[in-house]
């Protein structure tokens, strides 16, 4: 409260109204009251000569002798000119309105147009300022003459003289209208503001000529706590202050203006070098979104009304900014989350599955360490599949039991964990791991059929924050689409086993006469396309039924899985090598026409020769061998049973030619008889092992 509050025109508005005369442009200008003796400045409460002149020296003996000045022009009731200890020139005219408080209007911050050379030298003396800068700061500064001074003592006595209720309440609305138009103006300027960094710009262009002010802070709250912005006087960039300042500042919320104590200001201002502040919320509805700070200044009725428009203003603005990051945010974060599920669609195994959920899922929340988990067949322990940020052979191996430690637990309960500071969670409190920067982070089970098939766990956000209930919803989610493609994965992978088990031979693991037919199909299909020619190899190990009956079964199975293995590591990667029933082999040679095929056949023929069979010397030959017959494409057939038919006839050559070699189609061949097709007679048997 002003003491002049029961008055309707209060002196401080008087000095506004002065401070809009050209003739006082060049002055500071100031309002004291004298009360029982007492000399009291009215608004800032800053040293006089700081006020009147920025950054020069005050000294107590030019406190006093302002406060003597005003004292003499008070009592005698008339202007009266005077210097400070600077060496400024200043004028004092009284003011006594009907309240009984006797006013004083102080006007001054000129020098005179010759400098006082000899003043500076004796302030550098005393140790109160350094002479070149005090010469330098009063160049700056307005000239005038003393007669200049004193007349502007004279008008400014004049205008009070000669005012009245009436010509004050017109003025001062004038000037409110036009302090108003500055505020609509600005108010348009701010919805054109593109960020909070332009809106503080615009800001610290107009506010403080329209409030005149010479310290103004603007702050803007956000989920680090209150960037603190300087808009008048102050430096652009202040300080982000903390939720419990801006408590302090409204201890009530609510959007009526604060006084602020010379503690909070302390507290909460540390830079500002006031001595008081009033600070009116920048709020829209029942939501503040910061501050306007007015240092060693009050806030008039007027001034207060056009101050809450435009912090209305700003209020709005500023949820709008934050509307639209909120906008971007969820556009951001719905594209980055459908690239992390497009990212785990693409895997084709459950190790990639298992590997993409953990990357992505990671760089959807800003993670930079993490692991998967899974459960292994036993159900009791937990291993390392996958990790970020530290070696994978170092995690896996270390283990984890079910229900043990906290992945344990999240696996048995099948509940989330999220947590902020492991060493304070009353779930969890323990020390936090070296290797950790943060204290916080999230475990989060993975189901398949409905039970839990491992755990997800990430820790250490990029930016050093803590993970929040939000980064949980956004995992849960990723986890449970994670786990619908891993058992769409683990669905694939089987039915592709069901397909290879009806293609493929269970004992050698070759391809079975069903794909041979097929494969057949498509080489065709390709030579006649591409006018290119292929070799089919029928091989037939060579008295093979005497060895089964000599050996055993057992010992027969042994010598087919070892055959297809010879043939398999013989044959080039484009190769296909089958077993298409009994002890006989069939293998495709594409891009090799029939001059090329018989050299490939010799080779396969003595790797079979040189392996060696256990009991293979009881044998007609000594040995265990194959015969080939060759056919080629598509001089030999031009489908699949006639060139299937021709590699059988020179088979059957090479049976009747003594066996162990390799025969190519010829048109001159016919079918053996079956007297030449006769197997051979079977030997004295002997008793033998597989």
């Amino acid at each position: 409260m002003f003491p002049d509050e029961t008055t309707n025109i209060k002196p401080l508005e008087i000095l506004e109204l002065l401070r809009g005369y050209p003739f006082l442009e060049d002055y500071f200008l100031a309002l004291f009251h004298e009360k029982d003796g007492i000399v009291t400045r009215l608004g800032s409460g800053v040293h006089l000569c700081s006020l009147l002149a920025g950054e020069l020296p005050c000294s107590d003996k030019c406190l006093i002798s302002f406060e003597k000045a005003i004292r003499l022009a008070v009592e005698k009731g008339k202007p009266m000119a005077f210097n400070c200890r600077a060496g400024l020139m200043n004028f004092a005219v009284p003011y006594q309105p009907r309240d009984g408080i006797r006013y004083c209007f102080v006007g001054g911050g000129v020098r005179n147009h010759k400098l006082d050379v000899f003043m500076a030298e004796e302030m550098a003396k005393s140790g109160q300022a350094d002479a070149f800068r005090l010469l330098d700061r009063l160049e700056e500064l307005p000239a005038a003459t003393v007669q200049e001074v004193k007349d502007a003592a004279g008008k400014v006595s004049k205008l009070l003289s000669a005012l009245d209720q009436d010509s004050l309440q017109s003025r001062l609305l004038e000037k409110t209208m036009e302090r108003l138009q500055s505020i609509s103006g600005i108010a348009s300027q701010l919805d054109g503001t593109a960020s909070v960094t332009e809106l503080a710009a615009l800001l610290s262009e107009t506010l403080g000529v329209v409030f005149d002010r010479s310290k103004i802070a603007l702050g803007l709250r956000d989920s680090q706590g209150c960037r603190v912005f300087g808009i008048a006087g102050l430096p652009a960039t202040l300080r982000t202050m903390a939720d419990s300042c801006f408590e302090l500042m409204f201890p009530r919320g609510g959007g009526a203006p604060a006084r602020l104590t010379a503690k909070t200001l302390a507290d909460c201002f540390p830079e500002a070098g006031a001595e008081r502040a009033v600070c009116v919320p920048v709020a829209s509805g029942e939501e503040i979104a910061g501050f306007l700070a007015f240092f060693d200044a009050d806030i008039d009725r007027r001034d207060a009304l056009l101050v809450s428009m435009v912090a209305e203003r700003i209020a709005s603005r500023i949820i709008q900014f934050r509307k639209d990051e909120a906008r971007k945010r969820e556009s951001s974060l719905a594209g980055r989350f459908m690239a992390v599920l497009s990212a785990i669609s693409a895997a084709e195994s459950k190790r990639e599955v298992y590997q993409s959920i953990l990357e992505t899922a990671a760089d959807l929340i800003r993670a930079s360490s993490g692991s998967l988990m899974l459960v292994d067949e036993s159900g009791r322990n937990l291993r390392i599949e996958s990790v970020k940020g530290m070696n994978l052979q170092l995690a896996r191996s270390m283990s984890a039991r079910v229900g043990r430690g906290i992945a344990g637990k999240v696996a048995e309960t099948g509940e989330p964990l999220l947590v902020t500071d492991i060493e304070k969670d009353s779930r969890v409190r323990i020390a936090n791991r070296t290797r950790f920067r943060t204290k916080s982070f999230l475990s989060i089970p993975l189901r398949v059929k409905g039970n839990v098939i491992g755990v997800l766990n990430l820790s250490d956000k990029g930016d050093g924050t803590v993970f929040t209930a939000e980064d949980l919803e956004l995992l849960t989610e990723v986890a449970r689409y994670a786990c619908v493609v891993l058992e769409r994965t683990e669905f694939s992978e089987k039915a592709a086993q069901l397909e290879d088990m009806t293609v493929t031979d269970p004992l050698t693991g070759l391809y079975n006469r069903r794909y041979l037919e097929l494969r057949l199909e498509e080489e065709i299909s390709r030579g006649v396309r591409h006018q290119q020619s292929f070799t089919l190899m029928l091989v037939d190990l060579d008295n093979f039924k005497v060895y089964n009956d000599l050996c055993g079964h057992a010992a027969g199975d042994v010598v087919l899985k070892k055959t297809a293995r010879l043939l398999k590591n013989s044959a080039r990667q484009m190769d296909v090598v089958t077993r298409i029933g009994g002890e006989r082999f069939c293998i495709i040679l594409p891009a090799t026409p029939g001059k090329d095929s018989l050299s490939v056949a010799e080779r396969f023929r003595f790797e079979v020769e040189r392996a060696g069979f256990t009991h293979e010397e009881n044998l007609p030959l000594g040995r265990l061998t194959v015969s080939i017959g060759l056919a080629s494409f598509p001089g030999n057939g031009n489908e699949v049973n006639a060139l299937m038919n021709s590699a059988e006839i020179a088979l059957q050559r090479a049976k009747i030619g003594g066996r162990n070699r390799a025969v190519h189609f010829e048109a001159s061949l016919s079918p053996p008889s079956p007297a030449v097709a006769a197997p051979a007679k079977i030997p004295k048997l002997v008793k033998a092992t597989a």
